[in-house]
């Protein structure tokens, strides 16, 4: 039976120091994090305390414990030129601890035209906001090309790049420094839940190669709003999506367990142990 290289958001933890975070890695079975520094631990951050940044990865890695990806998840179309102008710069300080500490992936999401409001605008696909986003994230590419990593673009329904489509196109124009993370639930809606599969298929079809991350989780549909639950309650049939992933080759690429905490993850981790594939 092949094993799965399973993960967690390092602030999904019941705490934040390297010492805890390795502590409840280990009590859930998982082999990685995805680390926001910025959340994590945020005073380090504002005061650019890379001394401590790079010593708390180091004792997290130095543990056994994988940096799957840095996440510097910023809103690439936000309005506020300045603010915007921070955000791209917390990217490119994420770039640089990767560098340092042997991280080869960054990622974020494409943001909303609501600004700090990550939601639906009826314009976020449109051609405008499609072009902002091409214009912010290569601002980016110098960067990656000095520290020799990957910058993972993260689709979600709602949000400026919204599918596999769009997602093929932005990755084309931004070039080989750009790869993909894939959570099938963020392409989801009321309208096309059902038809999940087939999404999932086209997806792997289209992305399959530049594929580095995956992100897990599951939803029940209540009033036409999606509801997170446990990975084995959802509408998603997680070992379908391994089977898939398997006639892919991909089962590889790490997992993160996503919008869940405490009985919730430890549980949804122990459902992905023992499905087979």
């Amino acid at each position: 039976m092949r094993k799965l290289n399973i993960g967690a958001r390092g602030h999904d933890l019941s705490g934040q120091t390297p010492a805890e975070m390795v502590a409840f890695s280990r009590e859930l079975g998982i082999d990685g994090l995805q680390l926001a520094i910025h959340k994590s631990w945020e005073e380090a951050y504002k005061a650019r305390d890379i001394e401590t940044i790079v010593g708390n990865i180091k004792q997290i890695q130095d543990a056994g414990i994988s940096v799957f990806l840095l996440a510097s998840y910023f809103n690439p179309v936000h309005s506020n030129t300045s603010f915007l102008a921070s955000e791209i710069e917390r990217a490119r300080f994420n770039i640089d601890m990767g560098l340092r500490c042997g991280i080869g992936l960054i990622g974020s999401e494409t943001g909303s035209l609501n600004d700090d409001a990550w939601t639906w605008h009826p314009e976020n696909h449109s051609e405008p906001a499609f072009q902002h986003v091409l214009a912010s994230f290569q601002q980016l590419q110098p960067n990656l090309e000095r520290a020799q990593c990957r910058f993972l673009v993260e689709p979600v329904y709602d949000h400026v790049i919204y599918d596999a489509d769009s997602l093929m196109r932005l990755n084309t124009q931004l070039g080989e420094h750009f790869c993909v993370t894939f959570d099938i639930a963020n392409l989801l809606n009321a309208d096309n839940a059902a038809s999940w599969e087939s999404i999932f298929e086209d997806f792997l079809n289209q992305h399959g190669p530049r594929i580095r991350l995956f992100h897990f989780k599951n939803f029940v549909l209540e009033g036409g709003q999606k509801i997170p639950v446990r990975l084995n309650e959802g509408l998603i049939d997680y070992q379908k999506v391994l089977t898939m992933l398997a006639s892919h080759g991909l089962t590889q690429v790490p997992i993160i367990v996503e919008e869940l905490q405490g009985e919730a993850l430890s549980d949804s981790v122990a459902y992905l142990r023992q499905l087979q594939f």
